[in-house]
Formats: structure tokens, sequence, C-alpha cells
């Protein structure tokens, strides 16, 4: 497994999609990219490249999540309850929200139809 600085762009919709990069430390870098979670698609180039788009994507909205492992699919693996959690798995995943009691907000004698 690799470690990979991991970038994030979340669209207004709530979607997100993910690029991240390797340095390999021989001049080449390992660049992944694709939807939020899995990032499939992997491409080779010179590391001063990876890191001069690392830059650009900031410019234009990504956000630095910091580093991850990946496997060779490009998935970050789960942690069990036996390892420990890793630190920037709560940053990369999406909060949890309670669900909302509609009669609450809109009054249970509203009489109000969906």
């Amino acid at each position: 497994m690799l470690t990979f600085e991991l970038y994030r762009y979340t669209h207004p919709d709530g979607s997100a999609k993910e690029w991240a990069y390797c340095d390999l430390r021989n001049g080449q870098a390992l660049v992944r990219w694709g939807p939020a979670d899995h990032l499939g698609r992997q491409q080779s180039c010179p590391a001063a490249q990876a890191r001069q788009r690392a830059r650009r994507n900031l410019r234009t909205g990504y956000v630095h999540l910091g580093k991850v492992s990946l496997n060779q699919h490009g998935i970050r693996p789960r942690s069990t309850a036996a390892s420990a959690p890793d630190a920037t798995a709560t940053t990369a995943t999406r909060p949890v929200t309670e669900p909302v009691d509609l009669s609450t907000l809109l009054g249970a004698d509203q009489g109000f139809y969906f």
C-alpha cells in the first residue's frame, strides 16, 4: 500500500470527487483520481508536475485532506475494531446527521400532507 496526499472537490449537489498523488521518491509520482472514496483511475507523471497540479487544484476549490493509504484499487482500507482508527479517516468521511421529525418542525396538528 502507498501513502498519498489526498484532495477532495465537493460539488454543490453534495457529491464529491477526489485526486491524490504519491511521490515515489525517484522523480516520478503516481496520481490517482475518481469519485470520493474510490480513486480507480491512475497515471504516472513527474513528481514536480504532480505537486504543481496539487497547487492548481487547491486554487480551483479542492480541499487538502491529508495523507491516506490506498490499496492497488485506489480504495482506502476500512479500519477494524481491533486496529487503531486512521486519523485522516474521520476528516475524509461525511458527518452523520440525525433524522428530523417533521411533525416537530411543522406541528402535529397542522394536517400537512406530502
